[in-house]
């Protein structure tokens, strides 16, 4: 039993989303490198391992409310949300990565509070005829960051975010990663407690 937050991977398949099934049906490898669920509608900022023509654009804005082309590799996709997304909008859990691994069949890495949530998120998939299984449960280190901590920390210090005449604000790098303030800011906390700690017990005498 867990009585701390843990990260779960799941294997989706048979997945309902039609925008992950063209990107897949198209040959195309990618991965979800940002989330954001709303009740109606869901953002996906997609990282294409090549680049994108106008065809596979074309091809994804005929299944989707929105497609802006952000690089040569990189799309920001807005649909109206599928079964699985509703279903991780109203759970108690935390999206940190999603690959395409082929067609309609998925690999979702989640950060759980606790034992109850993951079993109310999994109940849910299954009542709908989602297809799920469990792959992997690893315990969270109190210094060991996630792959979105390090992804925003990142991100934060190549936008100067900690430079002493900071370039860009809270908010600004909220808007950019798609979460509100408040989130980045608890998000920029905890990965910043863990990197202090984790500093701390290795150079304690």
């Amino acid at each position: 039993m867990h009585k701390t937050p843990f990260e779960v991977t799941v294997l989706v398949e048979d997945h309902p989303c039609e925008v992950m099934r063209i990107i897949s049906s198209s040959g195309l490898k990618a991965s979800v490198e940002n989330v954001k669920l709303g009740e109606q509608i869901t953002d996906h900022i997609v990282q294409f391992e090549k680049e994108v023509d106008k065809n596979d654009v074309q091809k994804l804005k005929g299944n989707a409310v929105k497609v802006l082309r952000l690089s040569n590799n990189k799309v920001w996709v807005r649909t109206n949300g599928c079964t699985v997304c509703k279903i991780l909008y109203t759970s108690d859990v935390v999206v940190e990565k999603i690959r395409v691994v082929k067609e309609r069949t998925l690999i979702y890495t989640l950060l759980v509070p606790n034992n109850s949530s993951l079993k109310e998120f999994l109940s849910s998939l299954i009542q709908n005829d989602v297809k799920v299984t469990v792959i992997d449960v690893s315990e969270i280190s109190d210094t060991a960051l996630t792959e979105r901590q390090i992804e925003i920390l990142k991100l934060a210090y190549k936008l100067g975010y900690f430079d002493d005449d900071r370039k860009i604000s809270l908010s600004q790098l909220a808007e950019k990663l798609g979460i509100s303030a408040p989130t980045l800011d608890e998000i920029l906390r905890r990965a910043l407690r863990k990197v202090v700690k984790y500093y701390l017990n290795k150079h304690e005498s």
